[in-house]
């Protein structure tokens, strides 16, 4: 009897959204402090390692539970890694004349940059894919034109306390802003009727219409969110790096998608957990710098992070269309 629960309990826990990525993120944690030693002669698991790894994935992470929602729908935004580097050069940018005032209005800019993508795929009904990548370029060439292609610094008041501010005196600023975001979005996607509409639509978006589910409306604010959270992410980045060129959010656009798939949200839509997805971005964090730890060069970081994101997004179409690998 006590083995047919031992099975049922481990049934239900791989059953979880992330559940197997959080397994081979404990066992990647292991292997890593037993091997690193003997490769470069680093302690990987240390108080200080794992409180910089929260630190450094806290502006993925941000993203990545608002985009948790929009793939949900069944949506995608490949424009988030723009967005990133154009809120952050702007932020920089207005804090040399605007100071504090340069928080809100980037805030601001990622409502309208998250309204202007939520807008143009459902309204004139155009391919998130396409509508996002389009988008994406063009924040990206604003954040050039902007700053001229240059490197530029941001601080006042508000940025330099977020940037040096621990609690306890070990626990920084943007980590505790990361773990709000993160609460406030699993509420948001699990105890309301706008979370639960997401899900309906991105399960099968004719039968949320004939529902009555307004899908414009909740796409389009799921959109804005990470707009916003984009923008939330930019100040914290500014805060703690001082400074910002236009490369700074390059690429990030796959960290963030990587993050959200592996914690088990299904591309189709429909399924999904901003929970399953913290265990996403914490094991890209873990994995990075264990290859740090293992002497991994850049250019090899980047395969293996391609071949998972392949294999996670294989695993999830096979495993949504009942097949098989």
């Amino acid at each position: 009897m006590s083995e047919q629960k031992s099975r049922k309990l481990i049934k239900s826990f791989f059953a979880l959204p992330g559940a197997g990525v959080f397994v081979a993120l404990i066992l990647f944690i292991i292997a890593v402090t037993i091997i690193s030693p003997m490769v470069t002669g680093g302690n990987f698991l240390t108080w200080t390692n794992i409180i910089n790894i929260f630190r450094q994935q806290t502006y993925i992470g941000i993203i990545a539970c608002a985009l948790t929602l929009v793939i949900i729908t069944g949506n995608i935004d490949l424009s988030v890694g723009s967005q990133l580097t154009m809120m952050t050069v702007l932020c920089a940018q207005w804090s040399q004349t605007l100071g504090d005032f340069a928080i809100p209005l980037t805030i601001v800019t990622g409502i309208v940059c998250g309204f202007v993508n939520g807008f143009l795929i459902n309204m004139f009904e155009i391919n998130a894919f396409i509508t996002t990548m389009g988008t994406g370029s063009i924040y990206g060439a604003l954040a050039l034109i902007f700053v001229s292609g240059h490197t530029v610094r941001g601080s006042s008041p508000v940025l330099d306390f977020m940037g040096t501010a621990n609690l306890f005196g070990v626990i920084p600023a943007p980590v505790i802003i990361l773990l709000v975001v993160v609460v406030v979005f699993a509420i948001l996607s699990r105890r309301t009727v706008f979370g639960q509409r997401l899900y309906a639509i991105g399960a099968n978006p004719q039968a949320a219409h004939f529902s009555g589910i307004k899908s414009h409306v909740d796409v389009t604010l799921a959109y804005t969110l990470t707009g916003v959270c984009c923008a939330i992410a930019a100040v914290l980045l500014i805060a703690f790096s001082v400074s910002a060129n236009p490369q700074i959010g390059a690429g990030k656009e796959m960290d963030i998608i990587l993050a959200v798939v592996l914690g088990g949200t299904s591309v189709l839509g429909g399924k999904g957990s901003v929970w399953g997805t913290v265990v996403g971005f914490l094991f890209i964090g873990f994995m990075a710098s264990g290859f740090t730890f293992l002497a991994f060069s850049t250019y090899m970081q980047w395969i293996v992070t391609g071949v998972i994101l392949l294999a996670a997004l294989a695993i999830d179409v096979s495993r949504n269309r009942g097949g098989r690998l």
